[in-house]
């Protein structure tokens, strides 16, 4: 089985930048930083910036005295005023192209249009957008409104002029859909592309790659917009497709019968994550080269092996592969496995065969 990594995968260029501030802040604030909800959605590189220092609160009543981090997707501009009224450090990590978002959102607000915002509503960069689409409208004009579907767009009240940005993970078709449909709302319409090209460009290299291949794992925190969406593309194209956040998920049974499988990831999964799913693909890989045997019946980890009737011995995916993993993980790898396979044909009990293979007396 081959395993095809796209060409374009994991961290943008705003990600990136916000952990890259985020471990500098921790460094050199002894007291520690806080972080003002999660810095990404990715909750493995969440986990580590917490190892560094980084303490995620849910409001700022939690924070202790001392800096707190805007995460990459911004908040509301008067969340600034009120960490500087209450003396805090202000470390922002905001994405630099959600920042353009954010100033577009206002200007159009300023400029009398009335704000539409087409992304998630419960999406913490949209919220942020939102309010600030709502700092720069008059007193006397409409909030801003959200759309999500072209079900949001019909029910969206008309008005004279209509300025539209996007959350910048939001594909790009399906925003000129909806801004075709925002047509009949308005008899002035001004928009804007704030969509990351980072995100379009994963969304084309998976595009390019689905044609390519039999499956598609799909590599990104649950909770990440643009991953899930790589994935509900990935199933639209009726391509068999799995979101998972770490190679301990893969299960080898997913491919069985595939000679191709392709890698993907969303803008907030970071590359040491990628590279673990690809590595433990090509072992499974391997694993499934030559003529394997496997097993069923009680073994190490949820695995069970026994020897069948005809001295041959096979191997029964339980749970998964939790045996293969375990001696490949943690025994010495596919030589210790095959090792395994050809001591058990020759009747011995596992533990005599492990003792073996692993060199253990």
């Amino acid at each position: 089985m081959e395993v095809v990594l796209a060409q374009a995968a994991g961290f943008c260029y705003g990600v990136k930048r916000a952990c890259q501030v985020a471990f500098e802040a921790a460094q050199t604030h002894p007291g520690g930083v806080s972080s003002l909800g999660p810095i990404i959605h990715n909750p493995q590189m969440v986990a580590r910036l917490a190892e560094a220092g980084l303490k995620v609160i849910g409001d700022l009543e939690q924070a202790p005295v001392g800096a707190v981090l805007i995460r990459s997707h911004g908040v509301p501009p008067e969340v600034f005023g009120e960490l500087r009224r209450r003396g805090f450090e202000v470390v922002d990590a905001t994405c630099p192209l959600v920042q353009r978002a954010q100033r577009l959102a206002e200007s159009l607000a300023a400029e009398g249009y009335r704000v539409v915002v087409v992304g998630e509503p419960e999406h913490p960069e949209v919220k942020a957008l939102v309010a600030w689409a709502d700092a720069g409208r008059k007193p006397d004009a409409p909030g801003a409104a959200v759309v999500q579907t072209f079900a949001d767009a019909a029910a969206l009240s008309r008005a004279k002029r209509i300025g539209v940005v996007a959350q910048t993970t939001q594909l790009e078709e399906e925003y000129a859909r909806l801004v075709g449909e925002l047509l009949k709302c308005a008899d002035e319409l001004k928009v804007y592309n704030t969509i990351c090209d980072a995100t379009a460009k994963r969304q084309r290299a998976m595009l390019d790659l689905l044609g390519e291949v039999e499956g598609m794992v799909v590599v990104g925190g649950r909770n990440s917009a643009n991953t899930t969406r790589l994935y509900e593309r990935c199933r639209e194209m009726r391509v068999r497709a799995w979101h998972i956040e770490t190679a301990e998920e893969l299960e080898p049974a997913w491919f069985a019968g595939m000679r191709r499988v392709g890698v993907t990831a969303g803008a907030s999964t970071p590359d040491w994550i990628i590279e673990e799913v690809v590595e433990r693909l090509r072992n499974l890989a391997k694993l499934r080269g030559g003529d394997l045997p496997s097993f069923h019946g009680d073994g190490p980890g949820g695995g069970a092996l026994t020897t069948a009737e005809d001295g041959c011995t096979h191997m029964i995916y339980d749970m998964g592969s939790s045996f293969m993993r375990w001696l490949v993980d943690t025994q010495g790898g596919i030589d210790t496995y095959r090792a395994v396979v050809e001591e058990l044909k020759r009747g011995v009990t596992l533990d005599q065969a492990l003792e073996t293979a692993t060199g253990q007396s």
